[in-house]
């Protein structure tokens, strides 16, 4: 019995000693561990672009602080002081960091702060809109407080109700104060917009037009009827003339004079169509130039075309 409690004293003793088998690293945990490699390799080429880059995918990997920190220190060679401090402050949080990167990473932390430019940005007192630096929104509450921004180029947009956008350029430094005055000036009022254009003048003068240049074509063909037609019918009437004596014709003679007749009929229709249709054509070419008919009401008022039909003259006669 006492050899068998020696044995099993010694052997708790061995288990309690023995150390823990270690666990095998996941795959995440691998290709984080690749990328701070990776990160540290553009470091000593100085491509911080590149730096930075690995570190955020080892910290979308495993979160770790000893990652942050490293972050932190490209983005100050960046210019990015906000982005470099926010990284401290988050691997200061956690528990794991060793007492020597926490001790370093308080004492970066403590000079970032200072070099941090901030704004002063003064509205006026009835602003009620809108306030960005760079792309950043600034809330209410936060103008005429000090706003940190990062050192360079930073441009200030404001944008309220009844006054013009405002933007304007800095150049801030490390460590300066810059106080902006958000200047908003006045809009114009609005101008009443135009009326548009209403497509039926144009379309209505190309249709006057069109109707123009078909009247005066009707108006030509008939013209040229009458005239033709008048001409027999004259021809007809001197030959009636010579066969009758005293003015009585003989019964040959009846087919001559219908024929005249309707000649002559004809003949004063070709000059009728003629005549109006000149006059009609006449009246909507004039009245069809960039609808001077609607600028001016009494435009059509003041026109007229009268045609004119006789024996020894045809045409129109206008007045305009």
């Amino acid at each position: 019995m006492r050899f068998l409690g020696s044995t099993l004293l010694a052997l708790s003793l061995v288990l309690v000693a023995a150390p823990p088998v270690s666990a095998k690293p996941s795959a995440d945990a691998v290709a984080a561990k690749k990328a701070v490699v990776q990160g540290k390799r553009e470091e000593r080429k100085k491509d911080w672009e590149a730096a930075r880059e690995a570190y955020e995918k080892a910290l979308g990997l495993d979160d770790k602080p000893a990652t942050r920190i490293r972050l932190a220190k490209v983005e100050d060679k960046l210019g990015h002081l906000i982005e470099a401090a926010d990284q401290l402050q988050q691997a200061l949080k956690s528990k794991k960091l060793k007492w020597a990167e926490r001790r370093a990473a308080k004492v970066h932390l403590k000079k970032l702060e200072k070099r941090i430019p901030t704004l002063n940005l003064e509205v006026p007192a009835s602003f009620e809109g809108h306030v960005w630096v760079d792309d950043e929104e600034i809330g209410q509450g936060e103008l005429g407080e000090p706003v940190a921004v990062n050192p360079g180029t930073r441009q200030v947009r404001a944008e309220a109700d009844g006054f013009l956008p405002y933007k304007e350029s800095f150049e801030v430094a490390e460590s300066e104060t810059k106080a902006v005055t958000i200047l908003l000036t006045e809009a114009p009022p609005e101008k009443p917009e135009p009326k548009p254009q209403v497509k039926e003048d144009t379309e209505s003068s190309s249709a006057k037009k069109t109707l123009g240049y078909v009247s005066l074509a009707v108006g030509g063909a008939g013209l040229v009827v009458g005239t033709a037609m008048g001409l027999a019918a004259r021809s007809t009437r001197n030959e009636l003339d010579s066969s009758c004596k005293n003015d009585v014709c003989s019964e040959s003679e009846r087919d001559l004079y219908d024929k005249g007749k309707t000649q002559a009929n004809i003949a004063t229709a070709g000059f009728v169509v003629g005549g109006i249709g000149l006059g009609l054509g006449a009246f909507f070419l004039l009245t069809a130039d960039s609808g001077e008919g609607k600028k001016n009401p009494t435009a059509e008022a003041r026109t007229r075309i009268v045609p004119v039909l006789s024996p020894r003259q045809v045409g129109v006669v206008g007045q305009f």
